[in-house]
This record gives structure tokens, C-alpha cells and sequence, in this order.
């Protein structure tokens, strides 16, 4: 007969292993976490105006999303998560709408420190960003900045079209490919209001 008495001791060994990997597991998510609501905040807080608060949870959701990766350098099988991928495009739509407006730059993904996936999907969630930051200059009649940023918009989404394979290869991607087309053709209609209604009071202001 087959003595299986050393399993006990493998058993036990293969349990505190699991139970090591599922303790890191919820410390990834906790982190992941924890970047999405810095991330968040930080846009929240640079649309209101609130610069030095929105890079200030920006650093935050960076220092969350180190400690993510040094543990994914140890534990790839992580890498699955979902909400790490989440963390990342968060991230990502943060820095960049930070990065875009206040320092006229637009970091690569290597320079954000995420894969291609996250950062593609990061640069969808901007447009939207960026469309609410042209109304807000409509509100504000700052009329050429808003046509600068729709500027942006249309040509950040003129380069998603030249991305074919991304349908099968990025979760997510022709959905927020089609969600960017509506938000940029909306944001073209609001901008037209604006210039012909802009138009129309210089005129009754000349007549």
C-alpha cells in the first residue's frame, strides 16, 4: 500500500502558502482600491479648480500603485486581478488629464509606469474628462480654450480609430471607442451653440 502519512505535512505547507497568497491577494486589492479613489479625487478636485489638492491625491494614488506593482513583480499570477487593471486605467486618466492641462504634456505609458491595456483604456475615460472641462469653459465663455481641448478630443479619438486589433485584445475598448465618438460629436454640438449664440450678442450688442 501507498504510504500518503507525508501528505499530512505537504497539506499543511501547501495551506500556509495559500493562506500567505490569499492575505497578499487583499492587500493587492486593498491597494488597487485605494489608487481608483485617489485617482477619482483627483480629478473631482482639478475640476473644481483645487490644483495642489488633485496632485496631491495623485502622488497618493502613485504611491498606492508602486506598492501594486512590487508585489506583482513577485506575484505575477496577481497580474489577473481585475481591479488591479481598473487601478491602473484610473491612474492613467488622472495623470494624464493632470499632465495635459496644467503641463501641456502627454506622458507615454512607459513614463506613467502602466502596461499598454490600461494606459488605451485611460486615454478613452480622458475624452470624457476633457469634455466636461470644455463645458466648463463654454459656462465660463472662455470659448477658444474650449475649442483647443474639443481640438484634443477629436484627435485623441482620430487615433483610436487606427488601433484594428484592439476589439480583440482589450476588454473594454470598442465600447469606450464608441462611448469617445458620442462625447466627441455631443462636445462638437455644444461647441456650435456656443460660437452661434457668441456671435449673435456681438451683433445685438452692435445694432
Amino acid at each position: 500500500m501507498v504510504d500518503t502519512s507525508k501528505f499530512q505535512n505537504i497539506a499543511s505547507q501547501i495551506e500556509q502558502r495559500l493562506i500567505e497568497l490569499d492575505s497578499i491577494r487583499e492587500e493587492i486589492i486593498k491597494l488597487s482600491r485605494k489608487v481608483v479613489r485617489n485617482a477619482g479625487q483627483s480629478i473631482e478636485n482639478f475640476h473644481n479648480k483645487n490644483y495642489e489638492q488633485s496632485k496631491e491625491k495623485l502622488l497618493m494614488a502613485k504611491d498606492s500603485l508602486s506598492e501594486v506593482k512590487n508585489y506583482l513583480k513577485r506575484y505575477a499570477t496577481f497580474q489577473q486581478i481585475g481591479l488591479v487593471g481598473v487601478a491602473m486605467q484610473e491612474y492613467a486618466e488622472a495623470k494624464l488629464l493632470f499632465e495635459l492641462i496644467t503641463n501641456n504634456k502627454f506622458p507615454s505609458f512607459e513614463e506613467i509606469g502602466i502596461d499598454e491595456q490600461s494606459y488605451i483604456l485611460g486615454v478613452a475615460d480622458l475624452i470624457g474628462e476633457l469634455r466636461r472641462h470644455v463645458l466648463e469653459k463654454l459656462v465660463e465663455g472662455q470659448i477658444d480654450d474650449a475649442k483647443k481641448f474639443y481640438e484634443i478630443m477629436k484627435k485623441l479619438y482620430g487615433s483610436f480609430l487606427q488601433i484594428d486589433y484592439g476589439k480583440n485584445l482589450i476588454p473594454e475598448f470598442r465600447r469606450k471607442k464608441d462611448t469617445a465618438r458620442v462625447l466627441v460629436e455631443r462636445t462638437l454640438s455644444d461647441l456650435f451653440v456656443a460660437v452661434q449664440g457668441k456671435k449673435l450678442e456681438e451683433k445685438l450688442k452692435r445694432e
